[in-house]
């Protein structure tokens, strides 16, 4: 005997009049209508899922696009800056070459100072050797660069121990010989001075500079960059005051300038 169907009855009664709506439904169509009804929870679940992996791996790209863009900034202004440090090399090879001084100075020791020498001898009984050693030694102390490109716009008189060269506000200022730095600071006449010691016998000074870039006490090199030309003190214009003392005595220090 087969088995009869069995049905599920849903009645519909409003509160106010109205007609009465009733359905029949089988346990069979509930089961597909509930089975149905799975599938599509289900299936909108992985779309969610699926589209909240979209979006969040739609996140992660921008995230990646904007560090990319950042690291892409960086390394521009990186190249920027390799650039300027070229051009600014470049230029200090031009200013040096003009100047006479081929290459940056060395690292200066105290006992060349004090020794009189800026090289050391070599080993051995050679007195050839140890001759031209001294002789090189004399030369590295001995103030024969122009200290800054320009012209003389004054020399030496009874009113001015030194001569001025005229050359642009901020341009370099180099150390004329090996020696130490006796003095670096202000001055009431010839604001921003430096005076250097050079051994025994010279010693040279730098006014009116802008800015030192020595110390007190610093040992430099023939060719260092000691100060940028200025106009501080008692001055009228950018230009630079130097004087160059012989055994105490102001002497002319172009007579002994080699890269005039």
């Amino acid at each position: 005997m087969k088995k009869r169907e069995r049905f599920l009855s849903v009645i519909i009664v409003p509160h106010h009049r109205g007609r009465q709506w009733s359905c029949e439904v089988s346990y069979t169509a509930l089961r597909w209508l509930l089975a149905g009804a799975g599938v599509l929870v289900l299936t909108v679940a992985i779309l969610i899922v699926g589209y909240g992996k979209i979006y969040w791996r739609a996140g992660q790209y921008e995230m990646m696009r904007k560090r990319q863009t950042a690291m892409e900034a960086e390394f521009a202004k990186l190249q920027q800056f390799r650039t300027e440090l070229s051009k600014i090399r470049t230029t200090e090879s031009r200013v040096r070459q003009m100047l006479g001084v081929p290459k940056q100075p060395d690292t200066l020791s105290v006992a060349a100072v004090a020794q009189g020498s800026g090289n050391v001898a070599p080993a051995g009984n050679d007195s050839g050797r140890r001759s031209a050693a001294r002789d090189a030694g004399s030369q590295r102390l001995t103030p024969n660069l122009m200290p800054t490109r320009g012209w003389i716009s004054s020399g030496i008189n009874a009113e001015h121990r030194g001569v001025d060269i005229a050359a642009g506000l901020d341009q370099p200022v180099l150390a004329t010989a090996d020696g130490m730095v006796a003095f670096a600071g202000w001055d009431s006449y010839y604001g921003n001075k430096v005076e250097i010691r050079h051994g025994e016998r010279f010693i040279t000074i730098y006014g009116h500079c802008a800015k030192i870039m020595v110390k007190q006490g610093q040992l430099v090199r023939k060719g260092q960059v000691i100060a940028l030309v200025g106009s501080s003190g008692k001055s009228t214009g950018p230009h630079l005051h130097y004087e160059m003392l012989v055994g105490g005595k102001v002497i002319d220090p172009s007579i002994y300038w080699i890269n005039q």
